[in-house]
This record gives C-alpha cells, structure tokens and sequence, in this order.
C-alpha cells in the first residue's frame, strides 16, 4: 500500500509515518470497464485514487446531455471536493477501463486531517489545482468554439509527448465520442472540426492516430 501512495499525486512527498497513517483509512477496490463508480447526489462517503485504469467524472443536464467534467488516470484523484462540499457526490463516475482503486474514507480521512496539518495543506493545494481546471473549461466552454477547443486539447496532448520529432503524432486515448462529451460537444461536431482542420493541413487523421503538420497554426487556432 505505501508504494501505492508514494504514486499518487495527492500524496507524493509525504513522509513515511504520514503514509502508514493514511493507510488506516483506504481500501481497496477492483472495478470493471463500464461500472458506476457513484452516482451524482450519492451519499459521499469516501473520494478515490486510481492505481491503475482511468475514470471519467461527468455531469448529466435534465436533457440527458453528458458533460464530463475530467477524466482521471494512474496517480489522480477524484470526488475529494465531496469532503468537505456537502454530504452527496456533485457529479458521477464511471470507469473507463477495468480499475483499481484507492477508496479513502470520509470519515477516517477527516479525523487524519486533523492531526496532520500537512496533509490538510496538500489537500487544500490539490483542491485549488481542481477549481483552476474547472473555471478554465467552464471559460472554454462559454467563450471558445469547438474547433478552439479542440486544437487546445491536441496542444496539450502534445506536450505530454517525450517525442519532439516532427510531425509529432500522438494517440487518441478516448473514444471520439468521450472526447466530445469532454469538449462540451457532440461527436458530429467534433468529426467535422477534425475535417477543417485535416482540410487545412493543420493535422493528418488515420482514426485514432493524429499527426500535428502545423504546429504554429494550431497554437494560433487555440489562441496561445
């Protein structure tokens, strides 16, 4: 279980005796492809870390349109906003990929906190990087269109990359449909900006494959 923690990004750094306390309040848990995790206004009983596998955490308006709010892989976490947000998950989780999962209880957690200030301050740290996340897509969504949006995300996707040879290429992990639930559109949407930017030569589609032709006129269309 400590080497489990020692990668996770919430609780990297931490010392030993900080490590084997925490330990007191985790479980763990298997999940397959396809499996709610939890629903949103499900009692929040506990937040998680994934070891291995990724998960998506999405909202759902009264028209059944699913907005995913991130998708999270080996080392992150979720739901910890439920902490400390009310007594009911704002949103649901649904895995991606068969998971392993860190199930950290909210109550054990808690009482941690309180007798290690440490940890409060990385929680609070982690918490602060989820807000910026969230304000930034909710900006993304109200004031960029989709084709902005989506050479922003292939930036980003791109600077995950070691390969700097050109023209760098990279792998969709998601499926084109997740990737527009994600982007706050719909998959025809999504098909038909991919089809702009293949017509303008910015890019090279062979299904999941990506290649990135003109980098600088795919930062210019994300606005960077």
């Amino acid at each position: 279980m400590l080497e489990i923690l020692k990668r996770t990004k919430l609780f990297a750094g931490f010392d030993k005796n900080s490590l084997t306390e925490l330990e007191t309040a985790i479980s763990i848990k298997n999940v397959i492809k396809n499996e709610i995790i939890f629903y949103e206004k499900d009692a929040a009983q506990a937040f998680f870390v994934i070891d291995s596998g990724k998960v998506k955490v999405f909202k759902m308006s009264p028209e059944g349109k699913e907005q995913i709010l991130m998708i999270a892989s080996d080392g992150d976490s979720f739901a910890e906003a439920a902490m400390f947000a009310g007594e009911r998950y704002p949103a649901s989780a649904e895995a991606l990929t068969d998971t392993k999962l860190l199930v950290i209880n909210r109550d054990r957690f808690v009482s941690i906190l309180e007798r290690n200030p440490n940890i409060a301050m990385n929680l609070i740290a982690r918490l602060s990087e989820l807000l910026h996340k969230l304000n930034r897509l909710v900006e993304e969504l109200s004031l960029t269109d989709i084709t902005t949006r989506l050479a922003h995300y292939l930036l980003n996707e791109i600077e995950k990359l070691d390969d700097t040879t050109e023209p760098q290429t990279l792998i969709l992990q998601e499926k084109k449909s997740t990737l527009a639930s994600q982007l706050g559109t719909i998959p025809e949407t999504l098909s038909r900006s991919f089809a702009k930017l293949t017509k303008e030569k910015v890019i090279s589609v062979d299904g999941a494959k990506i290649e990135i032709l003109d980098i600088d006129h795919l930062s210019q269309i994300a606005g960077e």
